[in-house]
């Protein structure tokens, strides 16, 4: 575990302590056994579980580390007691400030959904909560009210930026592009009544360029004013398009973007998108 995670599971223990109702909230190891003096209950205790390493589907680019973890809300209480109410609205009310504070202080951003659990919410946030469940309590045990949850932060970020004529339309993700080969034309011509014929070489054709990325906006529309900017290039006219490396592909034609699904909001509105480019010369 890296100190960005150690530091969020810190922030999210504060979190539940600050919680109305709570007299503690404890940071334990993965099933550890946790005893809590009964003058301590109710009480929260934080267990980190499992980590992904992501990246936004389609853009091998940068790394998303999503930590895993789950809180227990713990009380002596009978399900069907006033006592066992009160601990079912405690446990929401932590689940609901841990969602308020989604970024953690700016410890956590949002990322690719999780591969490994899908009832997270929301999909691609900083900080997912999962629905609350009733954990089965031995004799003498607390009841335990249970949470799921995941907190992510990028590791790698890429560096460098595409641009279009040197405008930086694509810097709020990440993005990469896949250049493709040039074709060569040639015309055959074949002759009556002779074997084989005449290849006249025409010289080099065009080539698809083709970049998949993500577009991040705080706001719908200000994720909408940035697919409109991009979308302005398709107006058939050429243009230099620079990739991160620096590395520029002249006479390039912009020719479709498209939407990979509908947009995904976390802290921010975020829409993959794939843009196809014909660069006719080099």
């Amino acid at each position: 575990m890296n100190p960005t995670e150690l530091a969020m599971l810190e922030a999210l223990r504060r979190t539940l302590e600050g919680t109305p109702g709570l007299r503690q909230a404890r940071l334990a190891r993965p099933e550890e056994r946790v005893e809590v003096p009964l003058s301590r209950l109710p009480a929260a205790v934080l267990e980190p579980g499992e980590a992904e390493d992501l990246a936004w589907p389609g853009v091998a680019a940068g790394t998303y580390r999503l930590r895993h973890w789950q809180a227990r809300i713990l009380d002596r209480a009978l399900p069907g007691s006033r006592v066992f109410e009160a601990l079912l609205a405690i446990a929401e009310a932590a689940r609901s400030a841990i969602a308020a504070g989604a970024s953690l202080g700016g410890l956590a951003s949002d990322g690719p959904a999780s591969a490994l659990r899908g009832d997270l919410a929301p999909l691609v946030g900083a900080t997912r909560t999962g629905p609350l469940e009733v954990s089965s309590a031995a004799p003498g045990e607390p009841t335990a009210v249970v949470f799921r949850g995941a907190s992510g932060s990028w590791s790698a970020w890429p560096t460098g930026l595409a641009a279009i004529d040197d405008e930086l339309l694509f810097s709020t993700g990440p993005h990469v592009l896949s250049i493709g080969s040039p074709e060569r034309r040639v015309k055959d011509q074949p002759f009556n009544g002779l074997a084989g014929g005449l290849a006249l070489d025409l010289g080099e054709g065009p080539r698809e360029i083709v970049q998949d990325g993500v577009l991040s906006a705080a706001t719908a529309e200000g994720l909408a004013l940035s697919e409109a900017a991009i979308e302005s290039f398709i107006d058939g006219r050429l243009y230099t398009l620079t990739d991160r490396d620096g590395a520029d592909y002249p006479h390039c034609r912009m020719e479709r973007f498209q939407r990979l699904g509908p947009p995904q909001t976390g802290l921010q509105w975020h829409q993959t998108y794939r843009i196809t480019y014909r660069q006719l010369a080099r």
